[in-house]
Parts: C-alpha cells; sequence; structure tokens
C-alpha cells in the first residue's frame, strides 16, 4: 500500500472517498465502474483548477530557467499561464468525461475538467475572471518573494515535482512530491511548498515534515553526489501565494517525532481496514461515509458513493 499526506486527510474527511481514489480508481482498468471513478478522481474545483496552473507554470516553465540559469521573467510566466488556462478552459467546457474514447495520457497539458460541469452547472464568467486575476496575482506575489527566490537563484540545482518514496513499515510505502526541492553547496537544502489558497491560514508544517523526513530518507541519481541530509536541519519554506505570505519551518526533534507517528498511525489504520485485500474483495460498504455533509457536495466520487449505496 501506498500512503501519502493527502491520501491521509481524505482517509480522515471520509473513508469512502479514499477508498474511490485510492482503491477503485485505476487509468489502465476495462471494468467501466474503476474507469468512471479515474475519470471522476480528476475532477477539479476552479479554485484548484487555477492552483495547477501556477503549480505547472513554476514546475515546468521557471525552475527549468533557474537550472539553465536562464531566468524566466515574470511577463514570459504570465504569458504561459494564459496559454494553460486558454486551452484547459476551452477543453473543460466540453466536458468529454463520458466520451468512452477519451485517453488521459493522450490529452497532454489540455486535459482539465471541471467538478461543476459534472455536478453543476457551467462556471460563470465571473468565477473565470476571478480564477485568472488569482493566477495573475499569485505569480506576481512569487517574483516579488526574495527569501523564495534567493535559495532557488543560490541552489546548485532545483527539482520540481520529484516523487519521493521510503518503506515506512511492512507493506506500506510513503510517496510525496514535494513542489520544489533546491540542493545548495554549502547550506542545507530547501523545500519549498506553493499554496494558492485565499487566506492562508492553513499551517503546513507536518505536511512539510512528511516531505524532509523523506527527502533525508531517498537518494535519487540526479541529486547531487554524496547528497544527504537530517530532516530536522532541512528548511522548509511554505509560501502563500495569494496572500504574500511566507512561513518559515524549522524542525525539532519532536516533531519529527510527531510527523512519524501521524504517519504510521494513519497507515496502520488503512491497513487494518483493507488487511491486504485487493479492490474484487472491497467494497464501498467496509468504509465508513463523511460525517459533514459538506464533504460529500464537494466530493468528486459523490455519485459512485451514492449509487452503491443505493445498490445496497
Amino acid at each position: 500500500m501506498r500512503w501519502s499526506y493527502s491520501a491521509s486527510q481524505s482517509f480522515r474527511k471520509c473513508q469512502r472517498q479514499w477508498y474511490f481514489k485510492n482503491i477503485v480508481a485505476n487509468a489502465k482498468a476495462k471494468e467501466p465502474f474503476r474507469r468512471r471513478a479515474y475519470l471522476l478522481s480528476k475532477l477539479q474545483t476552479i479554485s484548484a483548477w487555477r492552483g495547477k496552473i501556477v503549480d505547472d507554470v513554476i514546475s515546468k516553465t521557471i525552475v527549468p530557467g533557474i537550472n539553465r540559469r536562464s531566468p524566466i521573467i515574470l511577463r514570459e510566466a504570465k504569458t504561459r499561464a494564459r496559454q494553460l488556462y486558454d486551452c484547459q478552459l476551452a477543453y473543460a467546457l466540453g466536458h468529454p468525461i463520458n466520451d468512452p474514447d477519451l485517453n488521459v495520457s493522450d490529452e497532454g497539458e489540455d486535459f482539465s475538467l471541471f467538478f461543476t460541469m459534472e455536478y453543476g452547472s457551467p462556471p460563470s464568467n465571473e468565477e473565470l475572471e476571478t480564477a485568472w486575476g488569482e493566477i495573475e496575482h499569485a505569480l506576481t506575489n512569487l517574483y516579488a518573494m526574495d527569501v523564495v527566490r534567493e535559495p532557488l537563484k543560490a541552489a546548485e540545482y532545483v527539482i520540481a515535482q520529484r516523487p519521493l518514496q521510503f518503506e515506512l513499515m511492512d507493506g506500506v510505502t510513503v510517496l510525496c512530491y514535494p513542489d520544489v526541492i533546491a540542493f545548495r553547496k554549502k547550506d542545507v537544502p530547501v523545500i519549498v511548498d506553493w499554496k494558492v489558497h485565499a487566506f492562508g491560514e492553513n499551517d503546513a508544517w507536518l505536511q512539510l515534515a512528511v516531505y524532509a523526513i523523506a527527502l533525508s530518507r531517498t537518494k535519487h541519481k540526479d541529486f547531487p553526489a554524496e547528497f544527504s541530509c537530517n530532516a530536522e536541519n532541512t528548511l522548509l519554506l511554505e509560501a502563500q501565494l495569494l496572500v504574500d505570505s511566507v512561513r518559515e519551518h524549522r524542525l525539532d526533534h519532536l516533531q519529527i517525532e510527531d510527523a512519524e507517528d501521524y504517519m504510521i498511525s494513519s497507515a496502520y489504520e488503512m491497513s487494518c481496514l483493507t488487511d491486504g485485500k485487493k479492490h474484487g474483495e472491497l467494497s464501498a460498504d467496509d468504509f465508513t461515509p463523511a460525517v459533514h455533509a459538506e464533504t460529500c457536495q464537494t466530493c468528486p466520487f459523490r455519485a459512485l458513493c451514492w449509487e452503491d449505496v443505493h445498490v445496497h
């Protein structure tokens, strides 16, 4: 079983949501039910979509420019964001989720599915204009964040969205994708997590602690030679791009222990429920539904869950 911070959060909110995404959904399955779950897992709210555009511009345009020592200026970043915005919006408004020939891997960067197209109505012009304005605002704030930009510019090498994984316990592997890892020659590595939230109130120290632990236990071929690090010494930056705020996290040994305890207890609870069983041996009835109605209203698997309940 693979454990991730996002999966653990989903599991805490609604075990069934976790079940549909992590056990049922499968891109390669021929079974229509599993294919539908996979496509539903791709549904995004408008706010999540605009956040992903910002993430993609950073990881696929800005970071490569840093590594080439040919920095991307703000105007270029916004132009790239607008290209993604226009192409993905056009695709999402077509809402091809029921197309039997749809192959996500063939759609490239245009692919995008909106939650509101499946469970409501097309987004309003006001919603879309707000989303674009927030994309521009987030990128503008990023370029003014010297506390983030300086360590990235000074880094020996910067990696975006690189999977880190390690064995947590028997049968459980931790998998995570830090937004950015910056390796510095004469200083500790830096992990940056981008947030595009309207209020920026959540403290992401636990998520970043998981990333720091994973980095300390992972080695990739393109990491600097003889790289090693200690989770406690890794500089963690939580960049709230919409509110122009950066939280710096330095972990102590108690926080590291708390993060490890959280991973182990969460993974253990998941393992106990699944007990090594495969998809065909489990059903939605084996998992507890959400307690709060608000969770159901924003869940991409609402149709599957309610259909399953009706069937049983």
